[in-house]
């Protein structure tokens, strides 16, 4: 029989991007990040380790900023930029979920949903091609059907996330707990 009150896909995956998110942001409060940015670089990079690794998160490394990506949803890349005082933290999408992208900026203390626009997609594409050339991008391209366009699946997503009062909500919670000053 049909259950009527099953969670669609879309659901589960926006509701677990938003427990990671929510999880991390935590962790990483505005109080708790002025005490982790006194610490040694070598110190942070652990202490965030250990975070991640605590949430279950997998692959974490350090190139421009921390990478990792969660077990549940490995369609999911997850990136911590650090700078002084502040972190911005972007969830993207990858295969099914290509163009998605979701950012918590500390600083704004706000959430930001964005589907790739169609020049962005093509920067993409300009630049793989620039990176491996243009023979063995056309190769690519038809041996593999490489496409670097939004899928149906991220738009949905999106349209799940975005349809909800999660990015409100959050940031006005946030807000009372660690209200922005503004100068």
């Amino acid at each position: 029989m049909f259950n009527l009150f099953k969670k669609s896909e879309f659901e589960i995956i926006s509701q677990k991007i938003k427990n990671k998110n929510h999880k991390i942001i935590e962790a990483l409060n505005k109080n708790e990040f002025k005490n982790f940015f006194k610490l040694k670089e070598k110190e942070q990079k652990e202490k965030l380790r250990k975070i991640i690794e605590e949430l279950s998160g997998l692959d974490f490394v350090q190139v421009f900023g921390y990478s990792f990506h969660f077990k549940d949803i490995p369609m999911f890349t997850y990136n911590l930029h650090i700078k002084e005082n502040d972190y911005l933290l972007v969830v993207w999408g990858k295969d099914d979920f290509l163009g998605f992208q979701c950012d918590y900026f500390l600083s704004e203390n706000v959430f930001r949903l964005t589907l790739k626009n169609s020049e962005e997609v093509k920067e993409d594409e300009e630049d793989f091609k620039n990176l491996i050339g243009e023979e063995t991008f056309n190769i690519t391209r038809k041996i593999a059907k490489t496409s670097f366009e939004v899928t149906k699946k991220a738009k949905e997503l999106h349209k799940e996330m975005i349809g909800t009062m999660y990015l409100n909500e959050f940031s006005y919670n946030e807000r009372k707990k660690n209200p922005l000053k503004v100068i």
